[in-house]
């Protein structure tokens, strides 16, 4: 937290919270277990991330049969209601996990982007849990561009040319380019306004799902990183169309959210986001 503000201050504000210790020893193996089965069980989206480079590494997102899996942690972890007071949100619903493995010593980072440009939803109550089951320095953490969930909203990355971090995934006109931020940054370290922090595990990023974020690298100092994702969303996300220049992204993996493709042709942009089959834990 910065600034003196309270966390809910601070992320609506700066897009991102700190939370210290959130996870318990206990939580934090229940939290870990579902990690640990998500690993052993790969999902249909399971994949290598710049497969056949120095910087491979695992990602698997939203693997259908993992809710049954982590139902039971998610009652018992304090994410909904701590979300629930961020926000403040009457009810918190569960969209879905996603893995990330890197190790070996020298993995790059992640490109930055935003969550947002790759799901059909808008909103402040939308949130990020980013935990680290490795120490980290605050070099090797996510890093949070300061404020930008409030915009503009960008082109998703492509995250398929590692020469090319801001490579667009939807291309078209009407959503801007992603600046090269880390182009930038070299240039004058000052140039962006970035959070990061370093964690221990039990700590708990809180990152809003439309503001500017990236995994930084792995290096000799920090050789392995493994993090789990878990994305909520509360009362006043509505549904936001995306894009129809090529396959819906969103449809294609998140099924653990119920299957969501076949309710979305009845949405209206601007609708409440609500998923009949959704997991809703408070």
């Amino acid at each position: 937290m910065n600034r003196g503000l309270t966390q809910r201050a601070a992320f609506h504000l700066d897009g991102a919270v700190k939370v210290e210790n959130m996870l318990d020893p206990a939580a934090l193996s229940a939290v870990r277990a579902c990690f640990d089965w998500s690993i052993a069980n790969p999902g249909k989206s399971a994949t290598k991330i710049y497969a056949g480079t120095s910087d491979e590494h695992y990602n698997d997102i939203a693997n259908p049969k993992a809710r049954e899996v982590y139902e039971t942690m998610l009652k018992a972890a304090p994410f909904a209601e701590f979300l629930a007071e961020l926000w403040g949100s009457k009810h918190v619903w569960y969209l879905g996990e996603e893995i990330f493995v890197k190790e070996g010593g020298r993995v790059k980072r992640s490109p930055w982007h935003q969550d947002t440009a790759y799901g059909p939803f808008a909103g402040e109550h939308l949130a990020n849990c980013w935990i680290s089951f490795d120490a980290l320095p605050k070099a090797n953490s996510l890093e949070i561009v300061r404020g930008s969930h409030h915009g503009p909203l960008y082109d998703g990355a492509a995250y398929d040319d590692p020469s090319d971090d801001t490579k667009p995934m939807w291309n078209i006109d009407s959503m801007p380019r992603l600046p090269d931020i880390e182009g930038e940054r070299k240039a004058d370290p000052r140039a962006w306004d970035v959070l990061s922090w370093p964690t221990e595990p039990g700590d708990v990023i809180v990152c809003h799902s439309g503001a500017l974020h990236g995994g930084a690298p792995v290096d000799a100092r920090c050789p392995r990183r493994r993090t789990l994702v878990l994305r909520f969303w509360g009362d006043d996300v509505v549904y936001r169309p995306l894009p129809k220049s090529k396959p819906d992204y969103f449809h294609d993996v998140r099924d653990s959210v119920g299957r969501a493709a076949e309710f979305f042709g009845r949405f209206e942009p601007g609708d409440p986001f609500r998923l009949p089959r959704a997991l809703q834990l408070r």
